[in-house]
């Protein structure tokens, strides 16, 4: 059973090891340093929307057509975001998996991390394929 969990979050590590995304963002442009990313309000706002979009989507997972739906329109919600590439989203699996094994300490045995693997590709997956379908549909009205 899935139990709601608070997470560390990892955006400050997402950020510093990816300038080109933290670029992309207007308003995180100027935090450089990873202190300054870690005192960042806007960026734990961030942090906490992603790892709120990840925690819903694994809340979901017990009902794969709204999963589905929830998900896809995420990805289609990153078309957007000028510039955005859609492999920046797998940029989030290492973070997320740091901010999993920080959270649960000793209950983040082989097995736990396995799930959690699996699991955070599938979103990222399921992610990209909304990402990839609201291109083809805008590619189809224009």
């Amino acid at each position: 059973m899935y139990r709601e969990t608070t997470y560390d979050y990892g955006d400050d590590v997402l950020f510093e090891e990816n300038q080109d995304l933290l670029n992309m963002f207007e308003k995180f442009r100027q935090y450089r340093t990873k202190e300054e990313q870690i005192n960042s309000m806007e960026l734990a706002e961030h942090a906490n929307n992603v790892m709120n979009t990840l925690d819903e989507g694994i809340k979901g997972l017990d009902d794969l057509d709204n999963f589905f739906e929830y998900i896809h329109q995420v990805g289609a919600s990153h078309r957007r975001i000028p510039g955005f590439k859609v492999e920046y989203f797998w940029k989030i699996e290492t973070p997320f998996l740091a901010a999993v094994e920080s959270t649960l300490g000793d209950r983040y045995t082989p097995n736990v991390e396995n799930i959690y693997k699996i699991t955070i590709k599938f979103i990222l997956q399921t992610l990209v394929e909304g990402y990839e379908k609201a291109g083809k549909s805008n590619a189809n009205t224009t």
